[in-house]
């Protein structure tokens, strides 16, 4: 009984030490023209690489091992071509936020483009697309899961505003989408288990429980 305790100790020691020397290159690809994705570790650094065929995403920052998951702390970056926006808040304070939103292509109002709401990992809890000359409204009456307000189109740089600006407000957003070039990662922490990390593969599982097997790279 005292060696089989001993050998669970020293296979689950040696898994935690195998998740915690992930470094290198490893790349993830969905397909045949579905580009790729490139992760590189670097110390307690990483760089995060995308192409496609509409853009290419790049990210950086810190990463942690912590019970088999792999918790990756994304800085945020300067985007010399980010798009621009202008808030008109009221001072007063509601039971409710409303935000209103125009979108722009240089002084073109742009139709379809994506309104959300996002939660602490960036996922959407609700979305509207910019209806007639560009506009939308969205009222929220509960705001516990929002952390993140966002405006998209396909091909133009994102725009990301904490929630907190418009907490129990009313707002006006007028918003200059710019032609995406190299979108920046915005600043966030993702967590991934990590079910397999070795000398040929990592293969990790996000939080809506899709797997991505990553092979190392040169």
């Amino acid at each position: 009984m005292l060696n089989r305790y001993t050998l669970t100790v020293i296979l689950f020691l040696t898994t935690g030490i195998s998740f915690a020397q992930i470094k290198g290159t490893y790349v993830y690809s969905a397909g045949v023209d579905a580009g790729t994705r490139t992760l590189t570790f670097n110390g307690s650094g990483f760089k995060d690489q995308s192409t496609g065929h509409v853009s290419d995403k790049y990210g950086e920052g810190s990463f942690r091992i912590d019970n088999d998951h792999l918790y990756l702390n994304y800085f945020k970056l300067e985007d010399k071509d980010s798009s621009t926006y202008k808030i008109n808040t009221s001072n007063e304070l509601y039971g409710y936020t409303r935000i209103f939103v125009q979108a722009f292509d240089g002084k073109t109002p742009m139709n379809g483009v994506q309104v959300a709401l996002r939660d602490g990992e960036f996922n959407i809890v609700f979305a509207a697309d910019s209806m007639s000359e560009g506009k939308t409204s969205l009222r929220v009456d509960k705001a516990e899961k929002i952390q993140y307000f966002t405006v998209d189109f396909i091909g133009y740089n994102r725009i990301i505003i904490p929630f907190s600006r418009f907490l129990q407000k009313r707002s006006d957003v007028f918003v200059d989408l710019k032609p995406q070039r190299n979108m920046i990662e915005p600043p966030r922490t993702e967590a991934y288990k990590v079910v397999k990390s070795d000398h040929n593969n990592l293969i990790l599982i996000n939080s809506q429980g899709r797997e991505f097997l990553f092979t190392k790279g040169k």
